[in-house]
């Protein structure tokens, strides 16, 4: 039986300074998924399914990432925590189709005959969890948030003072202490990274260089 993976504790020593900290989370966004989109998409003249559906997995990062970032600088928790949760499922989805390829016509033309079934992210988080072990632990909390369980309830009320115990609420969105933006920028730095990796490897799988060409390596920023 395979182990759980340990939890490994997020370093925010570099997210202490808030402007610092929403630069880190905006890693690579919006450029980097353009270029990952130019790198593997320009010049191809057989527009297949394969090629779509990469277009489609850079498109929805890019989104989740601009919306991350614009809901982070809002202070709108409630936003922020969920469009994390969609953004951890759409790396899960890409790093499964790098190995397990066939996947790739479940996502374009749904369940049938001579195609992979449906795989639920519990399956997908065991399938990728060498690549990366700490989605599946990311991914109950932010679940948790997203379907309204405890962690949610009570992200909405924040402790002013422990030993007065005293506790204030209000219905404008807001961070319930800085250490939960610090958490999400964090979240959001990490996640780019793996997001623009699983991408560039995600466009030589479905859309491989011509014979005897080269693709050129790329640093994203």
């Amino acid at each position: 039986m395979t182990s759980e993976p340990e939890r490994i504790l997020l370093d925010l020593s570099k997210f202490e300074d808030p402007q610092e900290a929403m630069a880190l989370a905006a890693y690579g966004c919006p450029k980097s998924y353009t270029e990952v989109a130019m790198k593997h998409m320009m010049d191809r003249n057989d527009l297949t399914t394969d090629f779509m559906l990469f277009g489609s997995f850079v498109s929805r990062m890019r989104g989740l990432h601009e919306g991350v970032i614009r809901e982070i600088d809002a202070s709108n928790s409630h936003a922020v925590l969920p469009l994390i949760r969609a953004w951890v499922e759409t790396i899960a989805i890409a790093l499964y189709v790098l190995r397990k390829p066939s996947y790739a016509d479940y996502l374009l033309y749904g369940p049938g005959n001579n195609r992979p079934a449906h795989k639920t992210f519990t399956a997908m988080f065991h399938a990728v969890r060498e690549d990366a072990s700490q989605l599946k632990l990311v991914y109950g909390e932010l679940s948790d948030y997203s379907h309204f369980g405890s962690l949610a309830v009570w992200n909405a009320h924040s402790i002013d003072d422990e030993e007065q115990r005293t506790v204030s609420w209000t219905d404008t969105p807001r961070w319930r202490d800085e250490k939960h933006f610090q958490v999400a920028c964090a979240w959001a730095h990490e996640l780019s990274q793996a997001g623009l990796d699983a991408l560039d490897r995600l466009g030589e799988l479905l859309i491989p260089t011509a014979p005897g060409t080269v693709s050129k390596p790329h640093n994203y920023t």
